[in-house]
């Protein structure tokens, strides 16, 4: 697996360091350098990422009816020429528009590659490719941040505008990376729904079916339709909730400073700690809790204590908000983080494995789409729900959402029992 996984794992590792860069600078660079409101700036982000959420499915189709990793490389191209206007306008409506096309191709590029680890590794290496790919995304992130910092100490035009050329051949980079991954097939069902001589999927090249699709095609052949995934209901239900179980992810990066600050005594300096405590530890950590995960059994299995941690890392942050004095809330606080994360690897590997194993042959792109569109949807509407929810509520808010959590997780099962029995489902997942 090292071998191949490498020039996927570097051009992850690329493409978030940029990420990283941008999301540090960003704010600062369009408010300062450009001149935007921060009305403006704030609501051409919220419109771009419901522009990418309403398109991700048909965009991940892409992936399904062309070559995988062509169109992960045209994606990652057209981010990277996205962030290259940003640096000769500063026009809103064109703003608005690149924006949305940033947007768009990042959530294009996600759902593409996802499609080319599908195809390029054996369906047991996968989720442990995705743990390798995460962990090194984490990293990227982390190096980019600290760069970021650096531009931010500078604080001049020249050195915000150096920081996005360097984000813009980040992507040019991660795309030329991908010329290292062998060519992976078109999808054969898409073939096939088109009347063209397409390859056959791989269950049925070997003579096996799992018994004919919705729509009465042979065994093997999938409709062409970029919107096939709303029609198997169990695969919604599993990606709903795995969208409320990442509510994690906008909760450290954007409610839980926002808690540190007003809802407890806490130093300010606890803030950078817990950041710094839940990267390492997915750096350190995914790939290892990933190879627990081999299969869906073993899968729900590692969600339940996922779900058990989450929740008492909720139950551990509503402690911090008790008087406490500073120093024994920060380290409630370094311990709900600690807990949390634990609790946020088990979530992410065992989902990891379960939203792969449900897609029917073919269909990786425009299924990986739907299911990454909760996390945009998690980090659109996140950060409002939980500042709600955790400032103005408390205690209670903490464990409401540590239920939520709790629930999820439990009821993991019966959503993936119904979407095993689709009759597109992947062989292996039955």
């Amino acid at each position: 697996m090292g071998r191949e996984v490498r020039p996927i794992a570097v051009s992850h590792f690329v493409t978030y360091l940029g990420d990283g860069l941008f999301y540090v600078c960003a704010a600062l660079y369009f408010t300062r350098v450009v001149g935007l409101t921060p009305f403006v700036y704030g609501a051409a982000l919220t419109a771009s990422w419901l522009v990418a959420m309403a398109v991700s499915v048909p965009v991940g189709h892409l992936a399904d009816r062309f070559e995988s990793r062509s169109v992960a490389m045209w994606m990652l191209g057209l981010a990277g020429a996205s962030i290259a206007v940003y640096l000769v306008t500063s026009n809103v409506v064109v703003f608005f528009v690149t924006a949305s096309l940033l947007a768009v191709c990042t959530q294009g590029a996600q759902s593409s590659r996802a499609a080319v680890v599908a195809r390029t590794f054996p369906p047991g290496q996968v989720t442990r490719v995705r743990a390798v790919l995460i962990s090194t995304a984490n990293a990227g992130l982390a190096l980019g941040a600290a760069l970021g910092g650096l531009v931010i100490a500078v604080d001049t035009a020249g050195a915000y505008r150096l920081a996005f050329a360097l984000d813009a051949a980040t992507f040019f980079l991660a795309a030329a990376l991908l010329l290292r991954v062998p060519a992976t097939r078109a999808a054969a069902g898409s073939a096939a729904a088109d009347g063209t001589a397409g390859e056959k999927a791989d269950a049925a090249t070997d003579g096996k079916t799992a018994g004919k699709s919705d729509e009465g095609g042979v065994p093997g052949e999938i409709s062409g339709s970029p919107f096939r995934v709303f029609r198997d209901g169990g695969y919604v239900a599993v990606g709903v909730l795995n969208m409320l179980l990442t509510l994690h992810v906008p909760l450290i990066d954007v409610a839980l400073p926002l808690w540190i600050t007003k809802g407890t005594q806490a130093p300010a300096w606890t803030v950078a700690a817990v950041f710094v405590v839940n990267t390492a530890l997915v750096v350190l950590l995914q790939y290892r809790v990933s190879k627990r995960v081999t299969d869906i059994d073993a899968g729900l299995r590692v969600l339940r204590t996922g779900g058990v941690l989450l929740f008492l890392g909720m139950a551990l942050y509503s402690l911090s908000g008790l008087p406490s004095g500073p120093w024994a809330a920060a380290g409630l606080l370094l311990c709900a983080v600690t807990v949390l994360t634990f609790g946020e690897l088990r979530q992410t590997s065992s989902m990891n494995e379960i939203s792969f194993r449900l897609v029917p042959d073919g269909r990786y792109g425009q299924y990986q789409g739907f299911f990454g569109m909760g996390t945009t949807v998690a980090e659109a509407v996140g950060p409002l729900l939980l500042t709600w929810l955790l400032l103005y509520h408390g205690i209670w808010g903490w464990l409401i959402l540590g239920g939520v959590f709790l629930a999820a997780s439990l009821a993991m099962p019966l959503c993936v029992a119904v979407a095993r029995r689709s009759p597109l489902v992947r062989e292996n997942a039955l």
